[in-house]
């Protein structure tokens, strides 16, 4: 049987070498997402009576603006 070699290119690098983020920015970031955490934990626990009993140990997402969640 003849021997194939693999024509596959390891690329290194960023996806997107022009985005470049600065710690300000990484900052920003990190607390819109913790603010979104905490907007879907206030839900969570409103729900979580309730779904124990019939989804323990499910996913459960939440979408904070509309408090729609989905398992």
């Amino acid at each position: 049987m003849p021997e194939t070699k693999s024509t596959h290119t390891v690329r290194r690098g960023r996806i997107f070498p022009e985005i470049q983020w600065n710690q300000e920015q990484k900052r920003q970031w990190q607390a819109e997402r913790e603010k979104l955490s905490q907007e879907c934990k206030i839900i969570f626990e409103q729900l979580k009576p309730e779904l124990i009993k019939t989804h323990y140990n499910w996913y459960i997402a939440i979408e904070p603006n509309s408090c729609e969640y989905f398992y």
